[in-house]
């Protein structure tokens, strides 16, 4: 685990800076401009997020004055320490009494452990985020506060938010194919998902690497109307087994991403916009394309019930939602935003390769009421091939 504190972080020209200047949602801060501006972001995007500042970043003078008192956040995130050091000091720049603890940690030790020590009365961890495999855990222990009257609250879509307001997408990931472009031609690209496992499909025998992650891509078809659990059951699934015949392999998103630049397959899946996006700036032989329907899913970010940074947690949640956070996230390590008024063109790593194409978004409901379906019939499938759980 790394941890990253406000204290390695925090200027004291930015703190200086704020203090002189008494505004903390006005207008965008000055290191949010510049950091924008020195990581490319459009002038369009940052001119709109500036404008939507007086609205989204309109925090109550009471919270901000609470927040000073109240600690560190400890804040339990799936981001790469790097990342994290590039964007959470412009979150200090507008809010320099807030410290945040930003401890990288991933699967178990991000949203089970701290729901496990929740439940008996430990509080570990004030924020949580990327929990979609634990939210039905979260629900039934009423572990999560209230925070839909967040300024920012009204800017992510209806459907990638909880209706009691305990919860909210964070960001966009999408999830297609990398591929090494000295050993797959483009027109070997499948149109869509059933291209890709049809008997004539040139991808077949091993070319393809697959990862033991449904929940990352396949849950997307199983609830999209042109697929769905029958036909995933019946005709999808056998069909990228047996005929598609792809390596299962047991490595998990990394792999899939770094294996097909050393041969060891031509096509991987599933990989995210995001960390392709890193690996094709290298200048490594990669490609990334997008069957339709395209996978889709959003991060979750919430806070613990009954945390000592009550209004510190809210006012960085807020900011995370805001279109200034997004941006900065987006610039900072590539997290597609996931703010309604952000779903447009350079707002998202790779967005060219999916834009215009018909979305899979994995729902709320797929996750939990439709993923222990879909490995009811996964997982042996996947066993059978060779895969291991």
């Amino acid at each position: 685990m790394k941890t990253i504190s406000k204290s390695a972080l925090l200027t004291c020209s930015a703190a200086a800076l704020l203090a002189a200047t008494g505004a903390v949602n006005a207008q965008m801060t000055p290191d949010a401009i510049a950091f924008l501006e020195e990581n490319g972001i459009a002038e369009n995007l940052i001119a709109q997020a500036d404008a939507a500042t007086a609205t989204e970043l309109d925090i109550p003078a009471e919270w901000i004055e609470l927040a000073a008192a109240e600690g560190p956040i400890d804040f339990s995130n799936n981001d790469a320490a790097a990342h994290v050091a590039r964007w959470l000091p412009v979150f200090n720049a507008r809010y320099p009494d807030i410290e945040v603890i930003a401890t990288e940690t991933s699967g178990a030790a991000r949203a089970v452990q701290p729901l496990l020590a929740y439940r008996s009365g430990n509080l570990v961890r004030h924020i949580v985020v990327s929990f979609e495999g634990s939210l039905q855990d979260y629900i039934e222990a009423d572990a999560l506060a209230e925070i839909d009257d967040l300024p920012a609250w009204n800017g992510i879509p209806e459907d990638r938010r909880a209706a009691d307001g305990t919860f909210s997408g964070m960001q966009n990931t999408t999830w297609c194919l990398i591929y090494n472009t000295d050993l797959v031609d483009e027109d070997e690209l499948p149109a869509t998902w059933w291209d890709l496992v049809s008997e004539d499909s040139p991808l077949r025998g091993g070319r393809v690497g697959a990862a033991n992650r449904a929940q990352l891509w396949t849950l997307n078809l199983w609830t999209h109307p042109d697929y769905g659990p029958e036909r995933m059951t019946n005709e999808f699934l056998p069909a990228f087994f047996n005929t598609l015949e792809p390596q299962v392999r047991s490595e998990g998103v990394g792999g899939m991403i770094n294996l097909p630049m050393v041969g060891e397959f031509d096509v991987g899946l599933p990989t995210p916009n995001d960390e392709t996006a890193e690996l094709m700036e290298t200048g490594a032989p990669a490609g990334w394309h997008c069957p339709e329907p395209v996978p889709q899913y959003f991060n979750l970010i919430g806070m613990f019930r009954d945390s000592p940074t009550h209004h510190s947690s809210r006012i960085f949640i807020n900011w995370i939602l805001s279109q200034e956070g997004q941006l900065v996230r987006l610039a900072a390590g590539g997290d597609g935003p996931v703010h309604r008024d952000l779903q447009v063109e350079g707002a998202a790593a790779l967005a060219e390769e999916y834009a215009g194409k018909d979305i899979a978004l994995r729902t709320l409901d797929g996750m939990m009421n439709q993923l222990p379906l879909l490995y009811e019939v996964w997982n042996p499938i996947w066993s059978e091939s060779g895969g291991s759980n």
